[in-house]
């Protein structure tokens, strides 16, 4: 008789991470972050073989793992290829890592507790069972190198016109990776317009400004969208989730480019403002500023010369992001959507929230209020430290409170846009950004997974009812 032999008791330490999804995320993000900067702590990841210091090791691979963008070092004069192969592995598993780690909970969550765990739109995974999971996984994977692949070669061609082949390559593909993966990482700095002056010296060519808008647009949609959309041929009809996100994205899209072209269109602070480029490149810089601060972090024209209201408007584009499950951040579109159909629902005195004729459940509100009230808490927490931190560059008029709310905000939606320059922040200011990176990316996910998975828990006690007055 065959003896049936008991499964080993799992350690402890594992008993508790698989206890909660949201702990694997921000564990494995973690690990990846620690690794990377001991890699890049390495002499030898720097071109003049000396240490760049735990501090700004552990900036850059933070900032890359979490697809955010800021550098304390320009990339392309600083770090030597292996170096740069580091923060680019970085920049791929951080935003193909989250994007699969997210969907296989989302989905997993899914089938244990059904509805009241989802923390997109019930419509975005109706199809989805458990098996589905690996077979979507796969399915991100090849689109992702599929249009990294796309993105690279038209790169590539047109960097050859201005540099010798091999260069042009590994620019082409770091610069595809890096935007379809919202990360703003360029290697650009050693161009005539100097360190971290990112995509302004290729405002003449409009290839490389919209295929690399394209790039961090579409990485931007999700994977819920790109799987709906990849069977639209076939069943002629897209789910609720992804016209929600096609719709908020392309209505932001259109606000921010007409926007910032009439805001900045005479700027010309400094060279490379858009009043200062041909009127032929301005349409092109005023989109590509439309779509950078939901996540991707390249730059066409100066942050820092932006008119003040150009820069608040920066800001709110980078905290709603981009959408659930992409690689972008920020609190997310659809979140943004849920509050802005609350107040109008509201205000017309409406029992329902109604979105595009659909009716979204009071606690999908609760999850959107809890999450963006997160966010603002975040934000505005760092920026009054950083202001303290930076007191004396505040004094002195080398930079502003609203840049500094500029770069908080940047930092938790992992953008990577800075007015400020982020080298230009004291080693305090970057050890307070480096948390605040991690938490614009796994906060949001995993405090999204948290809240998805609570249930209601019955209490005997009654407690009273509490009015008060509000507004």
């Amino acid at each position: 008789m065959a003896v049936i032999k008991k499964a080993k008791p799992a350690h402890p330490a594992v008993k508790w991470m698989n206890a909660k999804p949201a702990r694997l995320i921000v564990l494995s993000f973690l690990l990846v972050i620690l690794i990377g900067a001991v890699l890049l702590a390495m002499p030898f990841a720097s071109q003049d073989r000396r240490s760049v210091g735990i501090l700004n090791a552990l900036f850059t691979a933070t900032s890359a793992t979490c697809v955010t963008g800021l550098v304390v070092v320009d990339t392309a004069t600083h770090w030597s290829s292996f170096g740069k192969g580091v923060i680019l592995s970085l920049i791929q598993i951080g935003g193909l890592g989250l994007v699969t780690i997210t969907s296989f909970f989302y989905s997993l969550i899914r089938r244990k507790a059904k509805l009241r765990t989802m923390v997109v739109a019930q419509e975005s995974t109706a199809n989805f069972s458990f098996t589905d999971v690996f077979r979507l996984v796969r399915r991100i994977v090849l689109i992702t190198l599929t249009i990294e692949l796309i993105g690279g070669i038209i790169l590539t061609w047109r960097f050859m016109g201005e540099m010798k082949p091999f260069k042009a390559f590994t620019r082409g593909f770091f610069q595809s990776v890096s935007a379809f993966c919202n990360a703003g990482v360029d290697l650009h700095g050693d161009t005539f317009a100097g360190p971290y002056s990112s995509l302004t010296a290729w405002n003449h060519d409009p290839v490389v400004v919209v295929i690399t808008a394209l790039l961090f647009i579409i990485g931007g949609l999700g994977f819920v969208v790109w799987s709906d959309l990849l069977r639209w041929r076939r069943e002629s009809r897209l789910n609720f989730h992804t016209k929600l996100v096609l719709t908020m994205s392309g209505v932001l899209i259109i606000f921010g480019f007409i926007y910032f072209l009439i805001a900045e269109f005479d700027n010309t602070r400094s060279a490379f403002s858009m009043g200062s480029l041909p009127v032929w490149q301005r349409p092109f810089a005023a989109f590509f500023q439309s779509v950078t601060p939901r996540t991707a972090g390249f730059n066409t024209i100066d942050q820092a010369s932006l008119h003040d209201s150009s820069k608040f408007m920066t800001v709110i584009m980078m905290f709603i992001g981009a959408a659930p499950g992409s690689t972008g951040g920020g609190v997310k579109i659809t979140t943004f959507a849920v509050m802005l159909a609350t107040i109008f629902s509201d205000i017309r005195g409406f029992d329902d929230i109604i979105i595009m004729r659909h009716k979204i459940a009071r606690e999908t509100f609760t999850r959107a209020l809890a999450i963006v009230g997160l966010g603002l808490t975040i934000i505005l927490s760092v920026t009054i430290i950083l202001s303290v931190i930076e007191r004396k560059a505040l004094d002195s008029n080398t930079f502003s409170f609203l840049d500094i709310l500029f770069e908080s905000s940047s930092a938790f939606g992992t953008v990577g846009l800075s007015a400020i320059g982020t080298p230009n922040l004291t080693p305090t200011s970057h050890a307070i950004l480096i948390p605040v990176m991690y938490l614009g990316r796994v906060g949001p996910a995993s405090f999204a997974i948290s809240l998805a998975m609570q249930k209601a828990s019955k209490r005997e006690l009654v407690r009273p009812e509490g009015k008060t007055l509000v507004g």
